[in-house]
């Protein structure tokens, strides 16, 4: 095992997604990423909620789908990238929709990357890992 990792171990990727199938998918990829803590979130708005509470060092990544009730993932997305607090966290947004425009309007609203449902483990945490550690903005 090895002992390189210097981020702190209260680090938090938040995973936005109202299906528990898909958010619990999420946390099990997300959950391999060294010193790091899942927080789940069913909609936009609840983790729009605890954004607003959390410093801005804690959150070092938002995972959101884009189709959910109360706030979608374009809105998240949206005030993420205009709060001060939070607008250099990466945010990787996924979704099942049949809309051909979604990735893109993803990225316009300010993801850093796409990825469509099923999307692959290994290229998710390969591109977390990247925005995390190499902050790149990486569409997948």
């Amino acid at each position: 095992m090895s002992t390189a990792q210097t981020e702190p171990a209260d680090r938090v990727i938040l995973v936005v997604d109202d299906m528990i199938m898909s958010a619990a998918a999420l946390e099990a990829v997300v959950s391999e990423t060294p010193n790091i803590t899942v927080r789940l979130a069913a909609n936009g708005a609840l983790a729009w909620k605890y954004l607003e509470r959390a410093s801005a060092t804690t959150v070092c990544a938002v995972i959101t789908d884009l189709d959910m009730p109360v706030m979608d993932g374009f809105e998240l997305i949206r005030r993420i990238r205009s709060s001060a607090a939070h607008a250099n966290v990466p945010v990787i947004a996924v979704s099942g929709t049949a809309d051909d425009d979604a990735p893109a309007r993803a990225l316009e609203a300010g993801a850093n990357a796409f990825f469509g449902k099923p999307w692959s483990a290994g290229r998710m945490r390969a591109t977390l890992e990247q925005l995390l550690y190499g902050n790149d903005r990486s569409g997948a």
